[in-house]
């Protein structure tokens, strides 16, 4: 009886290892970048019927996979939402870049001007600009950087301050992703 009851919670255990474990990695919006696990029954899900409005700050240049991390997790938190149902016009992200990242809004050309490489983090803008996220470069910190408007990529608007940018978008309602 022992060796059954041992055997029978053994069972249960794994097959509920098994369970929350099963998940696959999945970019469901974002395709290279930004992985998410989907689970069904998590504690929280994303309401589809809200509005995400967030704001990031990406001021640093840390990376992940080979990308700024503030960019990745721009993609993970689309790949999230989109891929919990939440409708299109529901999702707002929007990204203001300053500070040590603001290299990362340069053009291929101005990119390899000033490092010798092309920029490793223009095809996730490129991907966040198609799902409909939003990239805005500080000024001041381009100035800073000795980056002009013409060296911008396709997928950045330029802006007079990201002192400026953050606070107009937290009054319209978006929340702050530090």
């Amino acid at each position: 009886m022992k060796t059954l009851r041992v055997i029978l919670l053994t069972l249960i255990f794994s097959s509920t290892y098994t369970i929350i474990h099963a998940q696959e990695w999945q970019k469901p919006a974002v395709k290279d970048y930004g992985k998410v696990k989907l689970y069904d029954d998590a504690a929280m899900m994303p309401d589809k019927n809200i509005d995400y409005k967030i704001v990031f700050q990406l001021n640093s240049d840390e990376t992940k996979e080979d990308v700024n991390a503030g960019l990745w997790h721009m993609a993970r938190t689309m790949n999230l939402l989109k891929g919990s149902g939440v409708p299109d016009d529901h999702i707002h992200l929007v990204g203001v870049i300053s500070g040590k990242a603001t290299p990362v809004v340069m053009s291929n050309k101005a990119y390899q001007k000033k490092n010798g490489k092309d920029n490793p983090d223009i095809k996730l803008m490129k991907e966040l600009s198609d799902n409909g996220a939003k990239l805005y470069v500080c000024g001041q910190a381009a100035a800073e950087h000795q980056i002009t408007e013409k060296d911008l990529n396709d997928y950045v608007v330029f802006t007079l301050s990201a002192l400026i940018d953050i606070p107009e978008f937290q009054y319209k309602g978006y929340a702050l992703m530090p």
